[in-house]
């Protein structure tokens, strides 16, 4: 049960994460190509890059041991760029007006999501999991839950080769028309 509401969190994160991040970020706001939002750009590619690896590590299988570690390791980087972020928002999307009314709605709504999906997640785990010399799993997952999370990690590796592809062009001018519009 504890699972599967971790997973269907998930689910809501990442639908909602590819609105903000794929149509907002990239597409409407173009933050890659600004130059006052390289910074943000590349901290949104961080944490695309890192997405993958904690689905894997954290709601694919009941990890444990060295991997669960591993994978908690890699949140805690991720909650590091994500404050980054949100300390670097309000210079980067100065030239843009700063950020709307419905994208800090959007982000609230994204840091509930996945807080309680890796809460959950975490939470799911026996105490045995956590010892270090434990076995890289202990029990197993629901195959359609496998199923569902694996489905993630195609989507999340083309998303975090784009924001790669489109932070390594050159930035536009900052507040050209061109950066601006929608």
């Amino acid at each position: 049960m504890i699972v599967t509401a971790s997973t269907a969190l998930l689910l809501g994160f990442v639908a909602l994460s590819t609105v903000d991040g794929v149509y907002l970020h990239l597409w409407r706001y173009r933050l890659w190509a600004r130059a006052d939002s390289r910074r943000e750009h590349w901290l949104h590619t961080a944490r695309a890059v890192l997405f993958a690896p904690i689905v894997l590590l954290v709601f694919a299988q009941p990890t444990a041991g060295a991997a669960l570690w591993t994978g908690v390791a890699l949140l805690a980087v991720d909650q590091v760029f994500e404050v980054l972020d949100v300390l670097e928002e309000r210079r980067s999307r100065a030239g843009l007006g700063g950020l709307s009314s419905g994208e800090y709605l959007v982000h609230a709504v994204l840091v509930t999501l996945r807080a309680a999906a890796v809460a959950l997640a975490l939470a799911s785990r026996p105490a045995a999991a956590w010892a270090l010399d434990a076995p890289l799993t202990i029990g197993t997952y629901p195959s359609s839950i496998v199923m569902l999370v694996d489905q993630l990690v195609p989507g999340a590796l083309i998303v975090a080769v784009l924001h790669v592809w489109l932070g390594l062009r050159r930035p536009s001018a900052v507040g050209s028309a061109a950066s601006t519009s929608s």
